[in-house]
């Protein structure tokens, strides 16, 4: 089987361990993972990606994408994301990435927006599948997507942000604000989330729905 291959969009070791909980949680729904940083990434052959993996997760990144310097040193990530033809799952910071390596835009929230807040879904696609109308997951952001790409359409909403989820018109390409792979037992909505596109939209191993 394919692997999943999780991107590490952390800047220092410091955050480490948020990128260590997505592949955790990855793993738990039944994904085979492999790892790769932001850095390295474009090293990487783009044929070799499909290949070789059926999925690739974006985590979230403490780099604020509104920052110069930041944007400077994800310039070639950014350059080379659109040259994946796999399946792409962008979580907060892999996002806001994935909008802008497509041509869209990032700015600043009101505020840090934090903890389980309510998030209202729009588009009961694939990744959303089983899900109801409002969900409560964890949010940690200090930015958002302003503008999606072209050729995308939002798929979830909130008070606090307005592009919270997307997806591509066409292709299997998606992005959440908020972070799915930080469920606890009483919102389990980002396991349903890591769940269907692991399973459903990767197409690896099923039968781990609580």
């Amino acid at each position: 089987m394919q692997q999943i291959l999780a991107v590490n969009l952390y800047t220092t070791s410091k955050y480490r361990r948020n990128f260590e909980k997505l592949v955790e949680r990855v793993k738990e729904v039944g994904g085979n993972v492999a790892i790769a940083d932001f850095e390295s990434l474009p090293t990487m052959n783009p044929e070799a990606i499909q290949d070789s993996y059926s999925g690739v997760v974006l985590s979230g990144t403490e780099a604020l994408f509104t920052r110069t310097a930041d944007r400077t040193r994800f310039a070639s990530f950014l350059q080379f994301l659109p040259k994946i033809n796999t399946p792409i799952l962008g979580v907060c910071g892999g996002h806001q990435a994935l909008a802008l390596a497509y041509g869209g835009s990032v700015m600043k929230t009101s505020g840090f927006v934090q903890g389980f807040r309510t998030v209202t879904l729009e588009d009961k696609d694939t990744l959303l599948a089983g899900l109801p109308a409002k969900i409560k997951v964890m949010q940690s952001h200090r930015e958002q997507v302003k503008q999606l790409p072209a050729d995308f359409v939002r798929i979830a909403t909130s008070n606090e942000t307005e592009n919270e989820g997307m997806r591509h018109g066409e292709r299997p390409l998606y992005g959440v604000q908020f972070h799915p792979e930080k469920w606890n037992e009483e919102n389990l909505a980002g396991r349903r989330i890591l769940e269907n596109f692991v399973q459903r939209i990767a197409g690896h191993g099923a039968g781990n729905s609580p």
